[in-house]
């Protein structure tokens, strides 16, 4: 079996009442892009269930409770399983230079850290997603200040000769870890409303943008 190497890029820490991780300085380059406020998808590697005896361990009592049927870990949150990986959704109250605080969260002082990922709404709650995640053209997306504009695909444009405008989701927008999704008809008058506001701008400032080829 091939085997994986994982390098701990910071670890968790409490100390004084306060949660926080502590990113390790060859690391540090990699908060950049991250704000106080943001939701985060934290992953951990669970140190202290690491060994060979835990790791044939399939099936638990959920919550540690002997009453709970056995049930597979893949079905759980245990901590003990075939690979300790675990998953936190949090959101980050302070950056401090590399230090991340956080909420309190039940990992242990000094438990390393995998990696960090941003929560993305349309990607980690499917459940509320318009759109089929193989018909969003991803390489077609537009970061524009914290937005993030994603067009839906348009390869079966034979299948929707009898569908509305209003009845097609054509683009997924995204501000920080929320989703909203805007069908044709929204899109064009949001169009219309971002015209009318650039009309609005100051001579001095279109003037300004034509200069730098950034006029309508």
């Amino acid at each position: 079996m091939e085997k994986f190497n994982l390098a701990p890029v910071g670890v968790v820490r409490h100390l004084e009442g306060k949660t926080f991780l502590e990113i390790y300085p060859e690391f540090a380059e990699a908060i950049e892009g991250l704000n106080e406020g943001d939701w985060i998808k934290l992953i951990l590697w669970f140190h202290e269930s690491d060994n060979p005896e835990r790791r044939k361990i399939l099936k638990v009592h959920p919550y540690n409770n002997p009453e709970n049927p056995l049930t597979g870990v893949f079905a759980t949150r245990s901590p003990v399983r075939p690979n300790p990986l675990a998953l936190y959704t949090v959101q980050i109250h302070r950056i401090e230079g590399n230090t991340l605080f956080i909420d309190w969260i039940d990992a242990h002082d000094g438990t390393p850290i995998v990696d960090i990922k941003i929560f993305v709404e349309r990607l980690d709650c499917p459940i509320q997603r318009e759109v089929d995640e193989k018909e969003v053209d991803i390489w077609g997306a537009r970061q524009i200040g914290g937005i993030n504009l994603i067009p839906r695909r348009n390869e079966h444009l034979d299948e929707l000769e009898e569908v509305k405008p209003e009845e097609y989701t054509a683009l997924i927008v995204e501000l920080g870890e929320k989703t909203t999704y805007l069908n044709a008809a929204e899109l064009v008058e949001l169009i219309n409303a971002l015209n009318e506001i650039y009309e609005e701008l100051p001579g001095e400032i279109k003037d300004k943008l034509k200069s730098l080829g950034k006029s309508l």
